[in-house]
C-alpha cells in the first residue's frame, strides 16, 4: 500500500455530516484553506499572478479567461491543495492513491451567459476524481456561481445525452453560493457549469481536479516545477505533484 495514502486515509476524516452530504449530492460547499482577513490580499495576488502569466499559459474562453499552473504562482497558493478536508475527500471518493491533476485561475467575465452542464470525468469502474473551487469573489446568484444537479454523479448519462440546449437550467439544480474564501468540493462525475454573470464585475476562482495516481495528469508537474517553489513545499506537496521520487523525502519530513 502507499505509505503517503495509508497516512491520509489515517490523518484526515471529514465530518459525518459532510461526507455524507459529499456522497449522496455530490458536492458541498464549506470554509476553506484561507480565514477571512486573508482574503484581499490573496485576492490581490490572484491579480497579479494572472497578470504576470505568460501568454502561452492563457486560454480565453467564450465565458471565461483560464490561467494554468497555479502551483508555480507564489507561496499565497502554497496551501490551496494540501487542504485537508480536501485530501480527506480524495480519500473516500478515489479510495485509491492519487495526485494533483491541475490547478488554475478562472475568471468568469462581466456579463457572459451560462457555461453548458457537463462532467469532469468518468470511468464505469467508480468515481475517478475530485474536483475543488476556492473562491476569490463571493460567488452570487447573479455572478456566475456554479450549478450542480444533486445525485447526478450516480447518473448513466452525460448532460448532453438528454439536454437539447446544455446551458439552460436543468431541474432540481442547484447554485453553490458562497463568501470569497469558501472551497466548493465536489465529485467530478456530477453535472455541473457556472451561471450567468448578470454583473458589471469579473467573478474570479482557483480551480483544480485530483484524480488516480496512475491516470494521466493535465498538467505534468515534474517537467513545470520551479526552483522557488521546489524548496519551500514539504514532501507531501510533492508526493501530491507526484514528482519524481529524488525530490521527495521521507515521510518524517515537513509537510
Amino acid at each position: 500500500m502507499d505509505k503517503w495514502f495509508s497516512e491520509m486515509v489515517a490523518d484526515y476524516k471529514l465530518p459525518e455530516a459532510l461526507a455524507e452530504e459529499l456522497r449522496d449530492v455530490g458536492f458541498v460547499v464549506m470554509t476553506g484553506p484561507l480565514i477571512w482577513k486573508e482574503v484581499s490580499d490573496f485576492a490581490a495576488a490572484y491579480d497579479l499572478a494572472v497578470r504576470a502569466a505568460h501568454p502561452d499559459d492563457v486560454s480565453i474562453g467564450r465565458t471565461s479567461i483560464r490561467v494554468n499552473d497555479f502551483v508555480n504562482r507564489g507561496p499565497e497558493f502554497d496551501c490551496l491543495y494540501v487542504y485537508g478536508p480536501l485530501l480527506a475527500t480524495c480519500c473516500s471518493i478515489i479510495r485509491q492513491p492519487f495526485k494533483l491533476s491541475t490547478m488554475h485561475a478562472r475568471t468568469v467575465l462581466p456579463y457572459s451567459s451560462a457555461q453548458a452542464l457537463h462532467v469532469d470525468f468518468r470511468e464505469k469502474d467508480g468515481w475517478p476524481m475530485v474536483g475543488f473551487i476556492i473562491m476569490v469573489d463571493d460567488f452570487l446568484a447573479d455572478n456566475g456561481a456554479t450549478r450542480f444537479v444533486p445525485g447526478s454523479h450516480f447518473w448513466p448519462n452525460d448532460p448532453t445525452d438528454v439536454m437539447q440546449d446544455p446551458t439552460t437550467d436543468y431541474e432540481g439544480q442547484v447554485l453553490a453560493c458562497g463568501r470569497a474564501g469558501s472551497i466548493i468540493i465536489y465529485n467530478g462525475s456530477i453535472w455541473h457549469g457556472h451561471t450567468a454573470n448578470v454583473t458589471a464585475r469579473p467573478r474570479r476562482s482557483i480551480q483544480g481536479a485530483y484524480i488516480r495516481r496512475n491516470a494521466q495528469a493535465a498538467v505534468n508537474q515534474a517537467t513545470r516545477i520551479l526552483p522557488d517553489t521546489l524548496s519551500r513545499i514539504g514532501s507531501l506537496a510533492k508526493y501530491l505533484l507526484d514528482l519524481p521520487a529524488e525530490k521527495c523525502v521521507d515521510l518524517t519530513a515537513s509537510r
